[in-house]
């Protein structure tokens, strides 16, 4: 890791941002095919200029200006022209089985933050993917935000957690608890309906998992806003916020969080969906 000491402040979603920067450290590690190798995360100030910028992917109609560089770069197999020009194609992919995002949802997230993209790839020699994010025009986050996100949450009641996998119940659950809340919890979606009808007039939010067994997140969902439309939800997934809201917009979903769950995010979540209560 190179990080320089004087980057920029940035505006953008924590939790995307942090899905891209994953996936591209997976990409990385796959493009080296034995060890050794060296992937190499650098965050920098860069001031780009309307040349370089047309340089880019989607940058050709950005301002020039300062942006925070985040550079990844890997010493694998690297890529040829030609797959260079399709890595951005929906569904296109040099693996066996797609993983992580895929080039073109990071791209769609980049997009969404005013940024841009930078390939430089050589065969055998490696990859250096550089995302270019604008520089905010005032100081957001670094004291604001983070004296919000710090102060103890003051909310408190009984919070119901449904996901079919025992790890992240069990580190969800100790979280929940910390943040000063009681937890029930449930393991599928049919346990998770016993529970709510149960405990209805307790519960003030769910926090519920797309992917189970036996009941679905989707359909829990539908069956719990059919019982009380009031009731708030947050919807937790591996995928990104933008494919969750495409498949849930108009449909009443208090709020989003990506896993792995991360406490200050969880946090900030709750905040929000206890304060529009």
């Amino acid at each position: 890791m190179d990080f320089a000491h004087d980057t920029p402040v940035v505006e953008g979603d924590p939790s995307q941002l942090r899905q891209v920067i994953l996936n591209l450290i997976s990409n990385a590690a796959e493009a080296i095919p034995a060890p050794p190798g060296l992937i190499t995360l650098r965050l920098y100030p860069m001031n780009c200029d309307r040349e370089y910028l047309e340089t880019t992917f989607i940058g050709e109609e950005l301002p020039p200006g300062l942006y925070l560089a985040l550079e990844i770069s890997d010493t694998g197999v690297g890529m040829t022209p030609d797959v260079q020009r399709r890595i951005f194609e929906p569904f296109f992919s040099t693996k066996f089985s797609g993983r992580g995002l895929g080039m073109a949802a990071v791209l769609g997230i980049v997009r969404s933050h005013r940024g841009a993209v930078k390939v430089y790839s050589e065969p055998g020699r490696g990859t250096s993917i550089k995302i270019l994010l604008p520089a905010a025009e005032r100081p957001v986050g670094a004291a604001a935000g983070r004296e919000d996100t710090d102060k103890p949450l003051t909310m408190t009641g009984t919070i119901l957690l449904v996901d079919d996998e025992e790890s992240v119940r069990s580190v969800a659950s100790r979280m929940l608890q910390h943040l000063g809340f009681r937890v029930l919890t449930a393991s599928n979606g049919r346990e998770a309906l016993e529970v709510f009808r149960a405990h209805r007039s307790e519960i003030k939010s769910i926090v519920l998992d797309l992917t189970m067994p036996e009941m679905g997140g989707e359909e829990t969902y539908r069956r719990i806003r059919s019982e009380d439309p009031r009731v708030r939800v947050i919807l937790s997934s591996g995928y990104n916020s933008e494919e969750i809201t495409r498949r849930f917009v108009g449909r009443g979903i208090t709020a989003f969080i990506q896993k792995p769950y991360q406490l200050e995010e969880l946090q900030r979540v709750l905040r929000k969906v206890m304060a529009d209560a």
